[in-house]
């Protein structure tokens, strides 16, 4: 008896570990996804400020630089 309910206890834990496991791949999908779709507007955002701006493309490192050190991304 106590067998059965150890197999029952181990299999519940069995598919609640697939369950995250599916959830885990969800969740980094959607993050991928994200992530991809800020790129593309980032990338957006620098071809208009190059063709608004023709110093742009030479300015632009100096200011990730200075953002990198003066900006906690954690907070933002």
């Amino acid at each position: 008896m106590r067998e059965i309910a150890l197999e029952e206890k181990i299999s519940l834990l069995q598919k609640g570990m697939q369950f995250a496991g599916v959830e885990t791949d969800r969740c980094l999908l959607e993050l991928r996804l994200e992530v991809d779709r800020l790129r593309l507007e980032l990338t957006a955002l620098k071809n208009f400020m190059k063709a608004s701006n023709p110093s742009f493309a030479e300015q632009f490192p100096l200011i990730l630089e200075k953002t990198i050190h003066e900006v906690d991304p954690e907070t933002h």
